[in-house]
């Protein structure tokens, strides 16, 4: 074999690793998990070690943060969307890009690089863990494998999340823009809309063959990028509320907001009644500081509406549909810092399989 064909041998199994911390990244001292030195390597370490199978695959890293996911802001999607961009200018140079991410906010951050990176030539892979990668009890290195797995045999361009369920321990890839924050108790992720992209069994993809995924979208001509690889995405807030029984609106103020995304009940309702507990008086002073109001996530395939949801959109609250609230969050900040475009526009079209049910541009 001649130094071309070694190059582009080892081109075709080339990974881009995108280290940002999180307990995939951690140590564990005296019973406190944290991010030290060069913890966020110890991944790379540790597969090498229990899976030599891999050794023809190359992995280039970068480690453009370093943080519990929690302390999560905008900035670090700005960040890390303009250090992947940067990376994959040389398209060619990788079959696939995994990005080690906390699981806290692993939701959140799946959604907006769904959505950013839709335009990728090659597969993005978010993975996490549940412990650090030297306890042996965690299921860090199952989850990067099945994301190289993916990347190598898996077949498809887009942005995904793999993680291994706990329910039965199957190693499943999520659609980005679709995972739904873990539970509190058993730690377990899962999809909105209830279908799961896939599953990786032997190291082969086995794709869910439920409608609700997408089928011939997916894998086609990448789609057309939406942002710069410089867009700012802190520089207009955006809040994320949900509904709960006696929530007072009079103690959240938003001014200063450029948009406020209202989670509602599942059937797309908040209270109406009740002067400070009314999403209505809450609307007016949305209104008055020229912050816009969204509510979700209405059923685009459902043709009745509760008169308290007719009421709060007929009084100029603006709705979303089919969308989780990590996604509805996600969209929102992109959507308003977007350059020239219209956020209410954006907010309605359905961008990466985001609004389940939807074909992307609709």
């Amino acid at each position: 074999m001649n130094l071309e064909e070694k190059e582009e041998k080892a081109k075709k199994k080339k990974i881009l690793v995108v280290l940002t911390g999180g307990t995939i990244g951690s140590v564990c001292t005296d019973g406190v998990r944290g991010i030290a030195g060069d913890s966020p390597y110890l991944l790379l370490r540790a597969f090498r070690a229990a899976c030599p199978t891999y050794a023809d695959c190359e992995f280039e890293v970068i480690n453009p943060c370093n943080l519990l996911s929690e302390n999560l802001s905008c900035e670090v999607w700005e960040t890390l969307y303009a250090a992947i961009s940067e990376k994959l200018a040389a398209a060619d140079t990788y079959r696939g890009v995994i990005v080690t991410h906390g699981s806290d906010t692993l939701a959140y951050t799946a959604a907006a690089l769904g959505m950013l990176l839709r335009h990728t030539p090659c597969p993005v892979v978010l993975t996490a863990a549940d412990r650090p990668v030297n306890d042996p009890r965690g299921n860090g290195i199952g989850n990067f494998r099945a994301a190289v797995d993916f990347i190598l045999r898996g077949g498809c361009r887009g942005v995904f999340v793999s993680y291994r369920r706990c329910a039965d321990g199957a190693q499943v890839i999520y659609l980005a823009a679709r995972l739904r924050s873990a539970d509190c108790f058993c730690d377990e992720f899962s999809s909105y809309g209830g279908a799961v992209f896939g599953v990786m069994k032997d190291g082969a993809f086995c794709r869910d063959a439920s409608p609700l995924n997408p089928a011939a979208e997916i894998g086609n001509a990448p789609l057309p990028p939406l942002a710069p690889p410089d867009i700012r995405l802190s520089e207009k807030k955006i809040m994320l509320l949900r509904a709960y029984p006696g929530l007072d609106y009079a103690a959240i103020s938003p001014d200063g907001f450029a948009a406020v995304v209202h989670y509602g009940y599942h059937s797309a309702t908040a209270c109406t009644e009740g002067g400070n507990r009314s999403l209505l008086d809450f609307s007016r002073r949305c209104r008055a500081c020229g912050a816009d109001l969204w509510l979700g996530s209405f059923k685009q395939a459902e043709s009745e509406l509760y008169d308290t949801s007719r009421e709060l959109l007929d009084n100029g609250i603006l709705p979303f549909f089919d969308m989780s609230p990590e996604a509805a969050y996600a969209k929102a900040v992109i959507a308003y810092h977007l350059p020239d475009a219209d956020p209410k526009a954006f907010m309605r079209r359905c961008v990466c399989f985001e609004m389940v049910g939807h074909t992307v541009g609709d």
